[in-house]
């Protein structure tokens, strides 16, 4: 048994050095030009192994309950729960309940969730907020909301961490997506 595995790592050795070997090609080329060519700003060889953290963008849309326009940015020290839904989205229909179980849930633990409908008019949007109490938490996208946030499937879940970083994405969001939210929550807002 202990000849077969070492065996089997002697066979792995090679590729193991072979990814440390390009580790440290990525780490000199993120280092000297930010993983981008000079030549014509493409991506370079190391680039599958930086890391980039992306700010949670701030944006402007419209309040449903008083039609005025309002900036929607994360605070530091409270995680942001960004939802994009639709009153016709049927999976939006379906899932509404629990996000709102998972927004109750959540709401003493520094948690802001907030409800951003694409694509639907003021009155279907309302109509839909008033019949599942999304309250001040409903928002009516405008078209530089969807473009910052490249057009996202519905329904889709942002997540901006207390620090104000974009730390999880889930677009078309099924069951697990919203079970996944969960634990992320339960960890990045425990007592």
């Amino acid at each position: 048994m202990i000849a077969r595995v070492f065996f089997i790592m002697t066979l792995l050795l090679p590729g193991v050095n072979v990814k440390a070997a390009d580790a440290k090609d990525a780490a000199q080329s993120a280092d000297s030009h930010d993983g981008k060519d000079s030549k014509n700003g493409a991506p370079t060889r190391g680039d599958r192994y930086v890391h980039k953290w992306v700010t949670f963008p701030s944006f402007t849309a419209t309040s449903l309950d008083r039609r005025e326009t309002i900036t929607i940015a994360p605070s530091e020290g409270r995680v942001t729960v960004l939802v994009f839904l639709a009153s016709w989205c049927v999976p939006c229909q379906q899932q509404i309940r629990e996000f709102r179980r998972i927004e109750e849930k959540f709401h003493d633990r520094f948690t802001d969730f907030v409800y951003i409908f694409a694509h639907d008019t003021l009155n279907d949007a309302r109509g839909f907020s008033n019949v599942y109490k999304l309250g001040r938490n409903a928002m009516l996208a405008s078209a530089s909301v969807l473009e910052a946030f490249h057009q996202p499937e519905l329904p889709s879940i942002y997540v901006a961490d207390r620090y104000r970083w974009m730390v999880l994405r889930s677009l078309n969001t099924q069951k697990q997506d919203l079970d996944d939210l969960e634990k992320f929550l339960n960890l990045h807002t425990a007592l």
